[in-house]
């Protein structure tokens, strides 16, 4: 998986899934340098990504509980 990755289209479990199998790879420690920092920094695009799909979800449901507050 490349740091080049573009993480911009992918769900939450597909991101959650991907930084699970990137996380095994570190901790298993036979990475190469260069691969285990191309993992991290892949590592945090996917982490930015749940960030920010769960954002929106929370912004969603703000909406909904604030809809039915007014019904």
């Amino acid at each position: 998986m490349s740091s080049k990755t573009d993480t911009s289209t992918l769900s939450f479990e597909e991101s959650l899934k991907q930084m699970t199998k990137l996380v095994e790879k570190l901790e298993s420690g036979e990475l190469p340098l260069e691969e285990s920092v191309a993992a991290f920094e892949q590592g945090v695009k996917l982490s930015r990504r749940c960030e920010s799909l769960l954002d929106k979800a929370e912004q969603r449901l703000q909406v909904l509980g604030n809809s039915e507050d007014e019904s």
